[in-house]
């Protein structure tokens, strides 16, 4: 019983200690990002899935400098953006940096302008 007792806790902790991936699915679409806002947790796991309608961006420089990825991800983007085709999606595997605010737009041509801008909040 003793022996019980001694492996729970690490098992408890093992289980923990590789927690699974959140995915956060990001729709690029119309002069939108939805959702505005996501919201996320220091030190967590997340995969942003990044889906866009049509031509978009997803730029996040600060939050993308800021966030821990495997390289292979990293290497996806380019000067703190991802550029996706109509009907592309991108799986982004990363953990959520320091708590801030974080904007968010697309880069081409008047998307921001009209509208296509949100935040990365992390708590």
């Amino acid at each position: 019983m003793s022996l019980f007792r001694l492996a729970f806790p690490i098992a408890a902790f093992a289980l923990t200690a590789s927690a699974q991936p959140q995915r956060i699915d990001v729709q690029l679409s119309n002069f939108k990002i939805t959702p505005t806002t996501i919201t996320l947790t220091h030190g967590q796991p997340y995969v942003l899935h990044l889906s866009s309608s049509g031509g978009h961006s997803f730029a996040a420089k600060a939050f993308f400098a800021a966030a821990t990825m495997p390289a292979a991800d990293r290497a996806k983007i380019q000067g703190g953006s991802i550029e996706l085709e109509g009907g592309e999606s991108v799986d982004i595997h990363l953990t959520a940096p320091a708590a801030g605010s974080y904007e968010t737009h697309c880069t081409h041509f008047m998307h921001s302008t009209f509208g296509m801008t949100g935040r990365i909040v992390v708590k």
